[in-house]
Formats: structure tokens, sequence, C-alpha cells
């Protein structure tokens, strides 16, 4: 009883309300950049018969549908891949619920949820750079927004939010484990004064290996400064049917799940393409300067959450 007194507790502290009007202008200057880009807003799937393979390990996150074993969503990759070949959707975007069943090695962790949302996106025969451009260009819109319009929520948290005016720098992921080691982004993020990019990680399939050079990879994280960490993963994404395959058969995975996806490719119908997903939690705990993102959430879906609601 004393756990659901602190609950109401939190209901009642006149941070909470600050938040959701910071929330609700953010997912607004969000949506409206796109929409002012010709972007196409798709409503979120929340099961299918595949999903985001990720490239770290996560507790099975599945439901039984009559015969069907199905998966909750851990992002729309796939999806984004094959919406972009519908009429019209050259350019398209999500507010798209996630369900990540995070091991408990990661329960002090203050970025991760086993539930949360990414504002996702994806270009047809874009690249790295125009979407990294893209994402800059969203982020500083946003914030500029949130500073015009949310100057009375942002002094109630005691926030000063950041001006940023110089481009995002791009930094390779080799030199900066070469400088910094593996926890170069946690080192560089401490260091920081603006968000900057890191590019060519080895991780899931679909992110594309560089033509002609083998072991680097077209994509990208961005990293919040002030030790904020990271904001986005996103890349440009494998398109060919061989070079799937190469990537599925070096990563040891179960083909038999793909098949409909691998014969979607198979048959030519996948475009080039780049994007990816800001986190939504995420990016509200930097604009409201909180460091744990429990903080700007009602309701604790963290890794170490008891789940009282």
């Amino acid at each position: 009883m004393e756990e659901v007194q602190r609950k109401f507790d939190d209901f009642s502290h006149p941070d909470v309300e600050a938040i959701a009007v910071i929330r609700g202008r953010m997912l607004q200057a969000l949506q409206q950049y796109l929409l002012d880009r010709d972007f196409k807003q798709l409503l979120p799937i929340l099961m299918s018969p595949i999903t985001d393979p990720l490239n770290h390990a996560v507790y099975p996150a599945e439901i039984q549908y009559q015969d069907r074993r199905l998966k909750l969503t851990a992002s729309m990759i796939f999806h984004k891949q094959l919406a972009l070949t519908a009429k019209g959707h050259e350019r398209i975007f999500i507010v798209a619920p996630n369900i990540r069943l995070e091991k408990p090695e990661i329960k002090d962790s203050v970025n991760h949820l086993l539930e949360f949302s990414q504002f996702d996106f994806e270009i047809r025969n874009g690249n790295m750079q125009q979407a990294m451009a893209l994402i800059e260009g969203l982020v500083k819109h946003t914030l500029a927004e949130i500073r015009e319009h949310c100057g009375e929520q942002l002094t109630q948290l005691g926030r000063q939010l950041p001006h940023f005016e110089t481009a995002f720098a791009v930094y390779s992921s080799d030199e900066l484990r070469a400088e910094h080691g593996d926890d170069f982004e946690k080192i560089m993020s401490a260091k920081a004064n603006t968000p900057f990019f890191v590019t060519n990680y080895k991780r899931e399939f679909y992110d594309r290996e560089t033509p002609g050079k083998r072991g680097h990879y077209n994509n990208y994280d961005l990293i919040y400064p002030d030790s904020y960490g990271e904001a986005l993963s996103g890349a440009e994404r494998e398109f060919e049917y061989e070079q799937i395959l190469y990537r599925m058969k070096e990563l040891s995975m179960d083909l038999a799940p793909f098949a409909n996806y691998l014969e979607f490719a198979k048959r030519g119908l996948l475009y080039p393409s780049a994007g990816g997903g800001l986190g939504i939690e995420r990016l509200l705990k930097f604009i409201c300067g909180k460091r744990h993102i429990r903080d700007v959430a009602l309701f604790d879906r963290t890794v170490a959450s008891n789940f009282l609601f």
C-alpha cells in the first residue's frame, strides 16, 4: 500500500503536468515537420509473424493466436521497407510502440524501457546523408518549438534547453573506439556540448554493408550531449536478395520465418532506402532535463519495474 501512496504522490507532482504539456508539443512538432516535407503517416503494427531480430538478446515477446505464433513488434523495420513499395509512400513515418523484453543485466539502465515508442521514418531511394540531415533538422525544429511554446513548463522543471546552432559532428565508430575503447559512446556523450552522429556499426542484417567494402556499414547513431546517451539508430537498408541472404547467413539466422520477406526481395520489389527510429521517451527525457527515463512516464516500464500498474 505504501507503493500505491507513493505513486499517487507522483501523480500529484507539478512536474507531471509540465512534462505532459511538453510531450504533446514535442509530438506535434515531430509530426508536423515530416508532414510539411510530404511524408505519409502510417499507423503502427503491433504483431506480426516477424519483427526486428535486434543485435542483442532479449526474451521472446510472442502471443499464440489460433494456430499462429505472432511476435509483438520490436521495431517496424520490415514493415517500413514493405510500405515504401505502396503507391504514394515514398516517405513515411510512424509513432511506433515497441516491446523489447530486455535481460535483467541492464536493470540499472536509465535509458531502457521494456515498452517504449519510436518516431520511426523511412525514405525511398534515400541515403544516409539525406537521413542524417533530416534528423538534425527534425531535432533542432522540435527543440525550437518547445522553447517557443513551453517556457513556463521548462521553468517548472528547472530546465534551460540548449540551442544547437552548428551542424552535428559526424564520427566513425572505428576512430572513437581506437581513442576511447568500447565505452566510446558514453565517454563522448559526457564530453559533448551538442548532439553528434557515429557511423559504421556492425549490427542487424538489414543495415546496409557499404558496397565494395566488406565489414563497413552505412549506418549511424545520434548521441545526445551531457551524458544523455543514444537518441536514435538508423541506416541505409539492404534491399538486394543475394546480399540479404549473405548477411542473414553471416549471422547464422533461421531463414524460414522470413520466407515472405525474402520472396519480396527475390522478386526485386524492395527499394533502396534509409531511415531511423528516434526514441520518443529519450527525447522527452533530454528536453525535460530528467536523468532517469521513468521520470517522464506515468507508468514505470523500466527493466527493474515491479509493474505496480
